[in-house]
């Protein structure tokens, strides 16, 4: 019986399928980690992108503009947003952004902390000690299909607001546990002016990941069971299409996003397997894309705020630890208000594209990074250059930007329109930041504008502790 039972095992094709067998629970399991590490990876991407995103797109459909306050009420430009009252409550762009994406908002304006009180509880919502924004317009209403425009923000959110400039995280929205993020509203002075908060209820798309991924899971373990005998004939072409999906998995889980799509070798369940990665692939280069945008100034195709955060703060800390130097350029146009109250905004817009144009021009030759800081003013870094190097690129913006002979009839230092330049320079060291660059660039370009405009200064960092009214 032993005998019978070692020669039974001794065949080629119970070796093969006792292989075939380990390896295809081996296989399973690890396309079950690779999809669900894919899956998370989109989650988290996808909550990332598309709360920011559905920022810009809020404000997008509401108006153009800087945020602004008008008297007791919040405009973004020259539109009304509210004011806490129903009656001048914007409310259209708000139900229209709902309608689209299924994403509630709201926008505040700041107030003080006078007359605030602490909720009581009710059978819908746990009671809140009151913060200093004010609900202005929404999407969407209390339990009782009462409008929530005229309450106020839970204080622990408003201190954070007030600390950090934005918060993420669960939130009692309208009697219900929302996943919000919350973003502080700057006027052109960078005064908080309001808050802006986007949500959705997380739990409805975590439980729709999860029974996604237990379907392809399920369906590829059934393709096994069902076809397992047949699979053994085509074995060598389908362990090569897992081996090819195997390898894409743990390219997606490093981080990197593949440029060729996965081509299937086999015309079965496999297949559609390979077609679920590329969907995955494809999916996750939308959110890539949408990050792209929501860091882009749609204007002149530099990075904007967030995309300046995001490069500012790890090229600085690069530079730190690598001792190297930096600078930081900041950069607007000579009498740009009369340039553009005499020529029209249209004009207004062609210097403000010529400027960012001469950068990228400059940029061809020498690498640096560049970004719209606001209206007419640019942030350029760059870093691992000499003082006569940024002195000399200094040189060259000035200089290019003049020669594109853009007539300025209404300056005061040119019949052209021409630029000042404010630049700080040094080695990052300890306990110095990147935002004492910025502020030792703004200073240097201050000094240029009180003195001449059409010009530039260099300014070295200066010592941690120091400022520049210390004697």
């Amino acid at each position: 019986m032993l005998k019978k039972f070692t020669n039974l095992f001794g065949s080629l094709r119970i070796k093969i399928s006792f292989v075939f067998f380990n390896f295809t629970v081996l296989t399973i399991a690890l396309i079950y980690l690779f999809v669900r590490g894919g899956m998370a990876n989109m989650e988290e991407q996808l909550y990332d992108s598309r709360l920011i995103a559905d920022i810009h797109y809020i404000e997008d459909i509401i108006g153009s503009g800087s945020w602004n306050i008008q008297g007791d009420a919040i405009y973004l430009g020259d539109t009304l947003v509210g004011d806490g009252t129903d009656e001048n409550a914007n409310l259209a762009p708000f139900l229209e952004h709902a309608q689209k994406t299924g994403t509630f908002s709201y926008v505040f304006i700041i107030t003080g902390d006078e007359g605030l009180g602490y909720v009581e509880s009710t059978k819908t919502q746990v009671g809140y000690q009151e913060g200093h924004y004010l609900r202005v317009a929404g999407s969407t209403k209390s339990p009782d299909g009462k409008s929530i425009v005229g309450t106020y923000i839970s204080k622990s959110v408003a201190d954070a607001l007030d600390k950090d400039g934005e918060y993420a995280g669960e939130s009692n929205v309208a009697g219900g546990m929302i996943y919000c993020y919350y973003h502080t509203l700057l006027d052109d002075d960078d005064n908080v002016v309001g808050a802006i908060v986007v949500g959705r209820n997380v739990s409805e798309l975590k439980a729709l990941v999860n029974d996604t991924t237990y379907r392809v899971i399920f369906g590829i373990i059934v393709c096994f069971a069902i076809f397992g005998s047949i699979l053994l004939f085509f074995v060598h072409r389908w362990t090569r299409t897992l081996y090819d999906v195997t390898n894409y998995m743990k390219q997606i889980e490093s981080g990197e996003l593949p440029e060729h799509r996965l081509l299937s070798k086999t015309n079965d369940e496999l297949s559609q397997l390979v077609i679920g990665v590329n969907s995955l692939v494809d999916t996750l280069k939308e959110n890539s894309v949408l990050k792209i945008k929501s860091e882009t100034d749609p204007m002149t195709g530099l990075a904007n705020r967030f995309g300046l955060s995001r490069y500012s703060e790890s090229i600085f800390e690069e530079c730190y630890k690598e001792k190297l130097p930096i600078a930081f350029f900041m950069l607007d146009i000579d009498y740009f208000k009369p340039f553009n109250d005499n020529y029209g905004h249209q004009a207004g817009d062609e210097a403000i594209l010529a400027l960012s144009d001469t950068i990228k021009e400059v940029g061809e030759k020498y690498p640096l990074f560049a970004s719209r800081y606001g209206g007419d003013e640019f942030l350029v870094i760059m870093y691992n250059y000499s003082r006569s190097d940024v002195e000399m690129i200094a040189k060259l913006l000035k200089q290019k930007i003049y020669n594109k002979n853009l007539t300025h009839e209404y300056s005061k230092v040119s019949d052209r329109l021409s630029i000042s330049i404010g630049v700080c320079y040094g080695v990052p060291c300890d306990y110095q930041h990147m935002n004492d660059y910025l502020h030792r660039a703004d200073e240097a370009l201050y000094l240029v504008k009180e003195a001449t405009k059409n010009d530039y200064k260099i300014l070295d960092i200066l010592p941690p502790g120091k400022d520049s009214t210390s004697p």
